[in-house]
């Protein structure tokens, strides 16, 4: 099963995973990625409402530049207030309900790539992740309907204006079962919503992480019943903490409700690319929180965000007992893809969009400054130089829709991630992760190859 399916929950959808209003789902009885004309004639016969997330419309857009205009500013003005769906198809009856089907011919040079082109070309800047479906019908041969999916955007206010007219454009809002256009004060209260939501962004990714850390060396540094403490056996981690730009939300309130996400999370943590991710029973309580300990020790929050640390395996050289401890490049690798994997995973099951904003770091924690030397072929002796591990994490941001359907999209990030920690190590580069999302199966040995359970050798 893929990622795409795992992480969709009960739904299967097809394509890009959209995070719509949960209303939408309750209200046409489907996720609107999977809307049949059945259920369109349904919504008919219940007389569902247009809402701010909602738009019903009986024609398809005219080829002029009057009919691209409305394109642009429906969809817009729906990805600038709460993200929804547009079903072209459905006459209201000007009674702003589903009154009655209406499908029409499928118009020659006016199909998804039309849609698309109109929509880059006439919004600024463009909308990212725009569903467009055609559905046909069964009751009316030949004929179709249109759904055009709009998420809700972290890249708000979305401006319209015809190609070249870049000084003469108007910011659209749905407003009850209508779409407005703000004013110049309005535009401007936008934008500095947007920045400072990029700031609250970097705030939040710090915070997930000072957490992450805290609650680390917390498990780390404690004893029972006179045993050593783990910190004694793995002193050396990496840790990853994610937060999505839109947020998510799941209940996290009740032992039945954290038990129930540490269960989905469980699941969802066995289909990376290694089995390292997933978390040891049972999970711990927090508030707005699921925690857990062991390997990996990590915490999950309600909002979407998320922070997982796994061992490192430091040893020391046998050849020079006293020199500097010995770490495997190849392994850091893995891991760090799956603990990006698993951070898109939850996020995405929280109903989380947009992108995610990742931080990784390598940490010890046993006080110790000893050298660390990376080693990422053994038998070939191939060694990098003595150092410490780095002070500064490395950050990296990602669509949060495309690592969940691509497992190679979760390679890119992990690569950059990895680029940036290794080479404040004294690598010049991943070992077998690539910029173009490939592991290099060939330079993993019998012992890692068998590790992968979610790669194709």
């Amino acid at each position: 099963m893929s990622w795409l399916a795992i992480a969709s929950g009960m739904r299967e959808h097809c394509g890009v995973p959209m995070a719509l209003p949960a209303r939408l789902t309750a209200a046409l009885g489907r996720h609107p990625d999977h809307l049949t004309e059945d259920d369109l004639q349904r919504a008919v016969d219940n007389q569902i409402p247009e809402s701010v997330d909602l738009d019903w419309k009986k024609d398809f857009y005219q080829g002029t530049d009057a009919g691209k205009k409305e394109l642009a500013k429906d969809v817009s003005a729906m990805a600038n207030t709460a993200g929804g769906i547009i079903v072209i198809g459905v006459d209201d009856g000007k009674k702003d309900h589903a009154h009655d089907l209406a499908p029409s011919e499928p118009v020659q040079g006016r199909g998804e790539e039309w849609i698309r082109s109109v929509l880059a070309n006439w919004i600024q800047p463009v909308i990212p992740n725009v569903g467009v479906r055609p559905v046909k019908s069964t009751a009316h041969e030949g004929k179709i309907y249109w759904i055009i999916t709009v998420p809700p955007s972290t890249r708000a206010p979305h401006a319209v204006a015809a190609p070249g007219n870049d000084y003469n454009f108007r910011v659209h809002v749905r407003h009850g079962t209508t779409t407005r256009t703000l004013a110049e004060s309005e535009i401007a209260q936008r934008y500095r919503d947007r920045f400072q939501a990029a700031s609250d962004d970097v705030d939040r990714l710090r915070q997930v992480a000072d957490a992450g850390r805290s609650y680390l060396s917390d498990y780390l540094t404690r004893t029972v019943d006179g045993s050593s403490a783990p910190v004694t056996y793995y002193p050396g981690w990496v840790s990853l903490a994610a937060v999505p730009t839109v947020r998510g939300t799941y209940p996290l309130t009740t032992r039945a409700d954290r038990d129930a996400a540490f269960s989905r999370f469980h699941d969802l943590a066995c289909h990376g690319v290694t089995l390292n991710a997933r978390p040891d029973h049972p999970p711990l309580v927090g508030r707005r929180q699921v925690r857990f300990e062991g390997f990996p020790t990590g915490q999950l929050h309600q909002d979407g965000s998320f922070y997982a640390a796994q061992t490192i395996s430091l040893h020391n050289d046998q050849r020079d007992a006293d020199g500097p401890q010995q770490m495997s490049q190849r392994a850091f690798e893995l891991d760090l893809v799956t603990l990006v994997q698993a951070a898109a995973a939850w996020a995405a099951e929280t109903g989380a969009a947009g992108d995610l904003m990742l931080s990784a770091a390598l940490h010890r924690y046993d006080g110790s400054d000893k050298l660390v030397r990376l080693v990422v072929n053994e038998s070939a002796f191939q060694r990098g130089p003595a150092l410490p591990f780095p002070t500064a994490p490395a950050q990296t941001t990602g669509d949060l829709a495309a690592i969940v359907s691509d497992k190679r999209e979760a390679v890119v990030v992990a690569c950059a991630l990895a680029s940036d920690l290794l080479a404040d190590m004294g690598a010049h580069q991943p070992h077998i992760l690539t910029p173009e999302g490939n592991i290099l199966t060939d330079r993993l040995n019998d012992g890692f190859r068998h590790q992968l359970t979610g790669w194709e050798s």
